[in-house]
């Protein structure tokens, strides 16, 4: 996390002439543009509706993965990160991969999702443990707080990126229960309500907690230095 502006962008966050600000339009780009959310929303509930109707798991498959397919080439056409594109297609064809193959069942296709979720939630709650809060580093990197593992504000940066761990612990603990009882159809429902709504939800409380943290550390500083 060395580019602020990089970090700034993935938070759903616009650079100003006083800073970094939030708003509808940057928050919308955080969680992918309008592109993005029809990536995250559109194949699960295509997948829900298609096994709901034909209870085979090779329509429901295709049905995701072909328009996941169409997303790819859409960004291909836009001249986006070709990086992306090429992540994306591996990540359908390991998700159809699960789904179709022997001894598997169509919920096999949200498999890829829960290892993506463990291993932010890891990541994050070893940043925790270590005594190095990754929402810390944010906090550094946006709005030049120094010294914040040796401040008050620790704790405060400690705790928001708690609040991110839960935020992957939740997804898993709702969905892993589902995959388990074979739940397809509530499966596909919770990875959609979970996915870009719940995270443009995680995007704009971490805005609000880092400004709040950030503004008082710079309070008590002007305070010291009268």
């Amino acid at each position: 996390m060395s580019n602020p502006e990089d970090v700034a962008r993935r938070l759903g966050l616009e650079k100003s002439g006083t800073g970094y600000d939030l708003n509808s339009k940057s928050l919308l780009a955080g969680i992918g543009g309008p592109l993005g959310v029809a990536e995250a929303v559109l194949p699960a509930t295509t997948f829900s509706i298609v096994f709901a109707i034909t209870s085979e798991a090779i329509y429901a498959v295709s049905g995701a993965a072909g328009l996941s397919v169409l997303f790819i080439l859409a960004r291909l056409v836009r001249r986006q990160s070709l990086q992306q594109a090429i992540i994306g297609a591996l990540a359908i064809a390991l998700a159809a991969f699960l789904a179709l193959r022997d001894g598997g069942q169509a919920a096999d296709y949200f498999l890829p999702g829960f290892f993506t979720n463990a291993a932010y939630g890891a990541a994050l709650l070893v940043s925790v443990l270590i005594r190095r809060p990754l929402m810390g580093y944010v906090a550094q990197l946006l709005f030049g707080l120094q010294r914040w593992r040796e401040s008050a504000e620790y704790k405060r940066l400690r705790l928001v990126t708690i609040v991110w761990v839960c935020f992957f612990a939740a997804r898993l603990a709702v969905q892993v229960p589902l995959y388990l009882a074979n739940e397809v159809e509530l499966l596909a429902a919770s990875r959609v309500i979970m996915g870009a709504p719940a995270y443009a939800g995680l995007l704009a409380l971490t805005w609000i907690l880092l400004k709040k943290i950030a503004g008082d550390a710079q309070g008590k500083l002007d305070t010291e230095i009268k």
